[in-house]
Formats: structure tokens, sequence, C-alpha cells
């Protein structure tokens, strides 16, 4: 099965403050990842350096084995900041009950000309998005990463929710990953996603009353959610997601729709207000808070 990313260009990840060090599983005491199969990372290695030309440098950090063409400070400031930052920080905080340990391939393509060669010369295809995208039949995270670090966060996302969360729903898998697509640090060291570009379409929804509501979006099918309304569908999974983040309650519903605490997720967000909203005053809340919202390129 193929996850395929439809996103725009995304925001600079801004980092104030490091993540913190975890346990002592981890190969590397500063990452979240216990130490992945050496074999399959060597195995990986050899298979990129036979795939690839001697443009490419080969590295990995916990179990992403990375193949990159981009200039190497920039590329090392992708793998220290996007990944062991921003992807370890949110596999501490959201998918801490099965932490993904089994070695993926992560092929960063410096601009669009070089992701499309090399999509076709690898995979025979042209990729299904101009910006990146996580095969799950080839095990590998495939980006335009001259894009930005976004779209790979939102990719490094699904890779760690299939680990934690195998079952996850479509809606909850792409809003935390759009989620996370501009992202800060705060300074006690916890990952943030931020406003983002995802808002101007929404707000265009919400003044129409044609946004995907809360109820609705909960009972889409994948082939529904990725329909014809899959950036209203995008926008409301996201917006859902930062207004329970803000609320602090995001990881903890999580954890209650992953252990299925309530049978239902429905239920589960009616629990984390004590029941005392409907689903519809929650959508009237959360989408209100949304319509306040500002978002300027850059910021």
């Amino acid at each position: 099965m193929i996850h395929i990313a439809r996103l725009a260009p995304v925001l600079v990840l801004i980092f104030v403050a490091s993540c913190g060090s975890d346990p002592a599983a981890s190969a590397d005491p500063t990452l979240p990842w216990p130490k992945p199969d050496a074999k399959i990372v060597e195995q990986y290695k050899a298979e990129l350096k036979t795939q690839l030309d001697a443009t490419f440098v080969i590295s990995s950090i916990g179990p992403w084995v990375i193949a990159s063409n981009m200039d190497a400070a920039e590329s090392q400031r992708i793998i220290e900041g996007t990944i062991r930052q921003c992807a370890a920080g949110i596999q501490r905080q959201l998918f801490a009950k099965t932490v993904r340990s089994a070695p993926a391939k992560v092929y960063l393509f410096r601009d669009g000309e070089s992701y499309s060669a090399w999509n076709q010369k690898l995979f025979n295809e042209k990729p299904p998005s101009i910006f990146g995208y996580y095969s799950r039949a080839n095990n590998s995270l495939v980006m335009n990463i001259g894009t930005g670090g976004g779209t790979l966060i939102h990719e490094l996302v699904h890779a760690m929710a299939e680990a934690d969360f195998p079952t996850i729903p479509v809606w909850l898998n792409e809003g935390i990953g759009a989620l996370y697509e501009a992202s800060d640090i705060t300074p006690s060291g916890r990952i943030v996603g931020v406003t983002n570009w995802r808002l101007k379409g929404l707000q265009t929804d919400l003044k129409a009353n044609t946004e995907t509501q809360i109820d609705k979006l909960m009972d889409l099918t994948d082939v529904e959610f990725y329909g014809e309304r899959r950036s209203a569908n995008y926008a409301s999974a996201r917006y859902l997601m930062q207004w329970l983040q803000i609320q602090g309650k995001l990881e903890d519903f999580y954890v209650r729709v992953r252990d299925a605490k309530d049978g239902d997720p429905k239920k589960s967000l009616l629990a984390m207000f004590e029941n005392k909203l409907t689903i519809a005053e929650i959508h009237k809340q959360c989408f209100s808070w949304a319509e306040k919202l500002t978002f300027k390129r850059g910021q």
C-alpha cells in the first residue's frame, strides 16, 4: 500500500530549544528509537549504494537509513533538525506504546528535477506527489526535500504511527501528520504544531459553511477522505488536532482512540470534555477558534 501525501509547500521548521534525552534502550541515549537490526541497516545501506550514484551520501539515525544528494551542510541540518529533534520528540510524545524500530529507507532528493528523475529510475514511475510520499510497498520515504522539511516530518509521522497504531483511522493519521508540517519546539522541549498554510482553505470553507463536520470526518473511509473533498478533510482534521493540542488534550485523545478505551473515537472525543459537550458543540468551539487565527507565510 502506498500512502500519498498531497501537500503544498511547507514552512521551515523552527527550533528554539533542544529535546531532552531518552531511555537506555536506544543505541543513542538522545534518541527515542531502540537500536535497529544492524544487519538490515547494513543491507539497506548496501542497496542504496548500488541503486544510487556517487553524488549521494548514505547515513543512518535511529531506524532511518538516509540517502541524500543535498549539499552536505544542508543535509545535516535536515537530519539533525527534522529527524533528531522533531521526529524524535513526536515519537516520545505520541507514539510511545510501540516505538518504531524497523529500519526504513529515506531518500532526500535536493530538488524537483532530481526527485522526478530518480523516482523514474528507482521505481519506474512518476512520483504521486511533487513534494514527497511514504511508500509502504518499498518501505521508503521519498522526498523532494527542496520543498522544505514539513513534508518529511508529515511522512515520518505516518511511519512512526503505523508501528504504534497499525489500524489508525485515516482522519487521525493525516490530521496528526498535517499538524506537524509546521512545527516549533517550546522552551520545555515539546514539539508543537503551529498554524500553517492549510488555514486559508479552512477559513474559506468556514465562510461558506462547507467545512468537513467533525462527526462526518470521523466516519470517512480512506477512499472518501482522499476523494474530491480531500483538501477540506485535511484542513478540518489538521485544525482539530491543533485545537486539541492547545487544550492540552491531544496526547490523551490519541491514546484513548489507539487503545479503544471508549469503543469509538467519537466517544473518546466526548470523554476528553467529560461528556459535557456534544460533538456539534465541540465542532463549534474548535472552528470558532480557527476562524480567528491568522497566518502569514514565513512566520
